[in-house]
């Protein structure tokens, strides 16, 4: 398995998380959305990944939401946030002024083209487009890095759409296991163990795009192998867009970044062998066969001559039938760990 490079940023095997922070378009104006980057920024994030659609290429009308993700209709909401080529341009300008990758997940060809103008350095695909073959191809060809979802999917589903980038010879893939709920309300369905699954069948990394309200979750799904966290992301809670009320805000991301830090630090490379900071704690609280009384030399050692205990210092427990019955060399001293040299 091959890193994927997005912008200087490697993601894969023994690299760091690469962490998103979806602000999709939890943001009422343009001032908002700058201030969104600049507090993911501020709170660990990689990178911050936004929305690029427009509703009459996306959904019908008529269309309603599911009842569990708030209902309404859907060209309603997309045709409020759909971003003007110019906010494009200010936020992609603000993220480089702020020292952090900015993409997007197009939902169509024509916002695929218009993400193009920006030099985009990656592409998201949502999971409701995984079987979209068209736009895969479309993006595919672009011969740029690409993160998919796979949200709502069978795994002879992901195949289908994993072989179809890879026809177009792009083989800088990233696969996300993803439960497209918004918000997650039961974990039993999370199913974090589906990370290890999408790595062993094909072969590239594979993250988590997290939709629970749980800071844990994410951190167990880096534990599991996840290359990539994706968390929806809010500067306010409170603000009257759909998404907010279950991302996480600045403070809550920062903690998350923190948790996945750490776990990082501890997991190591698997290799089962003593630290190095355990090397005098090994010595002194380990044990050996110590003398339990003074021993001139000459004499033959008994068995009530000595005992096992701290520190290892002298010959280890596993030799002590070699110790019986031997004569010591030297004087030894009570408490004087018993060596190979004295007897």
């Amino acid at each position: 398995m091959k890193p994927v490079k997005i912008g200087n940023k490697l993601i894969g095997k023994e690299q760091p998380t690469f962490i998103i922070a979806e602000i999709g378009y939890n943001f009422e104006n343009m001032d908002q959305a700058k201030k969104s980057i600049e507090a993911a920024a501020k709170a660990g994030a990689d990178a911050v990944k936004i929305q690029t659609f427009k509703a009459d290429t996306l959904t019908t009308k008529g269309l309603m939401f599911p009842k569990e993700a708030g209902g309404g209709s859907q060209y309603e909401e997309f045709k409020r946030f759909e971003l003007s080529e110019e906010a494009h341009r200010e936020m992609f300008n603000h993220a480089k002024k702020n020292g952090i990758i900015l993409f997007s997940t197009p939902s169509h060809p024509h916002d695929v083209d218009l993400l193009e103008k920006f030099k985009v350095p990656v592409y998201k695909i949502g999971s409701d487009d995984l079987l979209n073959l068209p736009l895969l191809e479309h993006i595919a060809k672009k011969g740029k890095p690409i993160i998919m979802s796979t949200g709502m999917s069978t795994l002879s589903e992901v195949d289908k759409a994993v072989s179809t980038i890879f026809k177009m010879g792009n083989h800088d893939l990233i696969l996300l296991h993803c439960l497209s709920n918004y918000p997650v309300h039961n974990l039993e369905y999370v199913n974090l163990k589906a990370i290890q699954t999408l790595e062993k069948a094909f072969k590239v990394p594979v993250g988590f795009s997290d939709h629970t309200m749980s800071l844990s979750i994410p951190v167990a799904a880096v534990v599991l192998g996840a290359a990539v966290i994706e968390k929806h992301f809010t500067i306010d809670k409170k603000l009257d867009v759909p998404d907010a009320f279950f991302s996480a805000n600045p403070e809550e991301f920062e903690k998350m970044v923190k948790g996945i830090r750490e776990v990082e630090s501890a997991l190591g490379d698997g290799i089962k062998r003593p630290a190095k900071s355990e090397i005098k704690m090994r010595k002194d609280t380990r044990k050996s066969i110590i003398a339990t009384k003074d021993i001139k030399a000459g004499t033959r050692i008994t068995k009530e001559m000595v005992d096992i205990k701290r520190p290892s210092h002298g010959l280890a427990p596993e030799f002590l039938q070699f110790v019986l019955g031997r004569k010591a060399k030297v004087d030894i001293k009570m408490d004087e760990p018993i060596t190979r040299d004295k007897i």
